[in-house]
């Protein structure tokens, strides 16, 4: 969401009005047809997010729609993102991992103007912060979290 807000308030009224110094994505829930990294051989777990994407918001471009593929035909250009900074958070074992440095690599090597980090955390799953928020992992996101818009 966070994404697709940067890109809709680039050159917009409100985007004159708000000024957007970073975003922060946490697990990004990226997603497209062709497999990438782990979606290869975890075809268990490609089959259901292909499949929760296709009955949470079903059409015709399927799990190649711009709203979860930010790189099918179609997508807006990330120079357009209207935010300075952007951090990426991933988790090792998560099947969207892939997908985050996937967006992060193509964010670095675009012609956006901002900075972008990456901030990998091992040995966890997506979400793995709400089922326990006292964990040292869950510890250590909050505390990048917070430093990251301290700097923002």
């Amino acid at each position: 969401m966070a994404h697709h807000l940067a890109l809709k308030l680039k050159g917009s009224e409100l985007g004159r009005e708000l000024k957007i110094q970073g975003i922060a994505m946490i697990f990004p829930y990226f997603w497209g047809k062709d497999p990438i990294g782990i979606e290869i051989t975890d075809q268990f777990r490609k089959s259901m997010v292909d499949n929760w994407w296709t009955f949470t918001c079903p059409s015709a471009k399927g799990c190649d729609d711009p709203l979860i593929n930010p790189f099918t035909e179609g997508s807006p250009s990330l120079e357009g993102l209207a935010c300075n900074k952007v951090l990426v958070v991933v988790a090792e074992k998560d099947i969207l991992s892939d997908r985050g440095r996937l967006y992060y690599g193509k964010l670095v090597s675009s012609r956006w103007q901002g900075t972008a980090e990456i901030m990998e955390i091992k040995g966890v799953d997506h979400v793995f912060h709400i089922f326990d928020p006292n964990c040292d992992n869950a510890k250590s996101l909050f505390k990048r979290l917070d430093s990251f818009f301290s700097q923002a």
